[in-house]
């Protein structure tokens, strides 16, 4: 399916970023690209994956650009036939009981369990999988529920409850595993029949088609033909609904770039009333984003500490205590911001409609690591550690939630 697909870093000039990334955009509309990150850092970049038949033209927009382009991977196809036998060792080391419908690894259909007693508790809210090829986002929200279940999770669980999706597209996220490993959308049937599948994370009823979507059911990014028309759309915002008025952390689990997003992301310099609060937190009585013994800054989305050597142009300052602490306790980079900001707009998100919609007060998107290395080819031994990760930074959340 992907037999000579090439993944390329491109780097892109600051002032050329916003038209490079709209015209690669169209091109993903078209079927030519499939873009996999926009990103900012100490440089902007967008990883892009290209078939041999769609090479031309996106060699033909590099030069137009001026754009330095890396290969990073030079055959697709190859990678995933490798992550797969890796996988299959994996599974072969910790042999999983078969469930009676004799499905090894999925179930056909699961409802929402609870698990405690106390209803009138604060919820936390946290999703994960709505984008099928994110495999690392499903595993990290098991991990989270095998924590709270555990000795360790007593704690919260005494001052909140906790309502888990593990897996919001279970259709797409088969498929990536039966069929078509960079699978995105869900699996719904469209106006074209051999162009299934809506990208869920642009199918929610706020500022719904405004930006970064398409309207052509082949593009990566189809919103759908209306706002929430996908049947796991509306099931999310039952349930959601239902709860926001208890609701205080809303959290949607993705892959990849190591990122803590904050809402809104259907367009630039768009943010929530309380967004200082979403994105400043002392740490021993210091406000992040000083220049104090005990601060953590992001500068240009690259961590700067005050023993920091490194000189950095100073375009923006994102500071958060999620950031200290994943790069405190494990030595890993996060970068924070609007999504509309850091990355690119796009409207009808789930952490969008959850903040501006429903109005729950604390609402990110995590995207999960890696940087670039693995892509959404994340090896198996990745699971612990970032289930620990985004358990830290889930208690981190907790300890600030008003």
């Amino acid at each position: 399916l992907y037999f000579s697909n090439r993944i390329y870093r491109l780097r892109v000039p600051e002032e050329k970023m916003k038209v490079f990334a709209e015209a690669l955009q169209r091109g993903e509309a078209d079927g030519k690209y499939d873009i996999l990150r926009i990103t900012r850092r100490s440089e902007d970049f967008i990883d892009v994956m290209v078939k041999p038949s769609s090479l031309k033209d996106l060699k033909k927009l590099i030069q137009e650009y001026k754009v330095q382009a890396y290969i990073t991977n030079h055959d697709v196809e190859r990678s995933i036939r490798v992550f797969s036998r890796a996988n299959e060792r994996a599974t072969a080391r910790n042999r999983v009981r078969r469930s009676i419908n004799a499905l090894p690894t999925h179930m056909a259909y699961l409802q929402f369990h609870e698990i405690s007693q106390n209803s009138s508790l604060p919820i936390v809210w946290i999703d994960a999988g709505i984008h099928a090829r994110e495999w690392i986002a499903p595993a990290t929200a098991l991990y989270l529920i095998d924590k709270l279940l555990s000795k360790d999770g007593y704690e919260l669980l005494s001052k909140y409850q906790f309502y888990i999706a593990p897996n919001v597209n279970p259709d797409g996220y088969v498929f990536s595993h039966t069929t078509n490993r960079f699978w995105r959308k869900n699996r719904n049937r469209t106006e074209y029949e051999n162009c299934p599948g809506v990208d869920l994370n642009r199918n929610f009823p706020y500022k719904w088609g405004l930006s970064g979507s398409s309207g052509n059911s082949c593009s990566e990014i189809y919103r759908g033909s209306s706002a929430a028309d996908q049947a796991e759309t509306r099931s999310i915002i039952r349930k959601l609904a239902a709860i926001a008025p208890q609701t205080k952390l809303f959290l949607t689990l993705h892959s990849y770039g190591q990122l803590v997003l904050i809402p809104f992301g259907y367009l630039p310099a768009q943010r929530p009333d309380n967004y200082n609060e979403l994105v400043r937190f002392k740490i021993d009585g210091e406000l992040v984003g000083g220049v104090g013994a005990e601060t953590v800054t992001v500068y240009n989305y690259s961590l700067v500490t005050p023993n920091s050597k490194k000189k950095q142009y100073v375009r923006k300052r994102a500071s958060i205590k999620v950031i200290f602490k994943l790069w405190k306790n494990h030595n890993t980079v996060y970068s924070s911001g609007t999504a509309a900001d850091i990355l690119y707009s796009a409207a009808g998100g789930s952490d969008d409609f959850a903040r501006g919609a429903l109005n729950i007060p604390y609402a990110y998107t995590i995207e999960l690591p890696d940087l670039g290395s693995y892509n959404f080819l994340l090896p198996p031994s990745f699971i612990i550690p970032v289930g620990n990760q985004i358990w830290d930074a889930l208690k981190t959340f907790t300890e600030h939630i008003k």
